[in-house]
């Protein structure tokens, strides 16, 4: 480390999903205090995260100031076999109380099919830069998107600093709205995401003792 350079920390969970989302939280809301951040935004499918930053974080004295933005999937998407993800009435009538703002739009990276197959895909070159994102793990993209949303919605100002998060990903974004995007908005740092793209990429039965490089030493984490 140089006057020109500083050290940080990134977290890497051995596994993507819900099981890491305290854990996420809990670096979202130590890093924004230590790095003056006033907002973290929460990318949310059934709106747990943001209840738990609530109750469990937002509480306490010294997160007290920190502002929280939900984000979610618009309505009316629809996911494998059908199914639809929805955030309970109780948890949307909490999120309001607390003064927790609910976006609800389309993912920008989410194409636009047309009625007929065979008549094309609108947005292709958006949905591209979201299936880029996902070499650094399912969530990225929705950690990207869920900042621009929020700056779409206008909770975000151009160029504002915040923390984007999902249950196992998080990351400090320098803010744009979708239509800037590409000129301005940047990912400063990543706090922390999975290690092994379990859902995402189909990892399975994978550690960091057991996976060894095609030639080179075993892909052992730091220290």
């Amino acid at each position: 480390m140089t006057q020109d350079s500083f050290s940080a920390n990134t977290e890497y969970f051995h596994q993507e999903g819900k099981t890491n989302l305290r854990a996420s939280l809990r670096i979202a809301f130590e890093t924004a205090v230590s790095r003056g951040i006033e907002t973290i935004v929460i990318f949310t499918g059934v709106g747990e995260g943001p209840e738990i930053a609530v109750k469990e974080f937002r509480h306490l004295p010294v997160f007290k100031d920190i502002k929280l933005i939900a984000v979610t999937f618009p309505y009316g998407q629809r996911f494998h076999e059908g199914k639809q993800i929805e955030i309970p009435p109780g948890t949307r009538e909490f999120l309001d109380e607390n003064h927790v703002p609910l976006i609800r739009a389309h993912l920008p990276f989410n194409p636009i099919s047309a009625h007929y197959r065979h008549h094309g895909i609108l947005g292709q070159d958006l949905t591209l830069i979201g299936n880029a994102l996902s070499i650094f793990g399912g969530s990225m993209s929705l950690c990207v998107q869920a900042a621009i949303m929020a700056c779409d919605a206008g909770y975000l100002q151009l160029g504002e600093h915040v923390i984007s998060m999902t249950s196992d990903t998080a990351i400090i974004a320098r803010t744009a709205p979708t239509e800037r995007l590409l000129a301005d908005f940047i990912v400063r740092e990543i706090l922390c995401k999975p290690l092994f793209l379990t859902i995402g990429k189909g990892e399975e039965g994978v550690s960091p003792s057991t996976i060894e490089a095609r030639s080179g030493p075993e892909l052992l984490p730091p220290g």
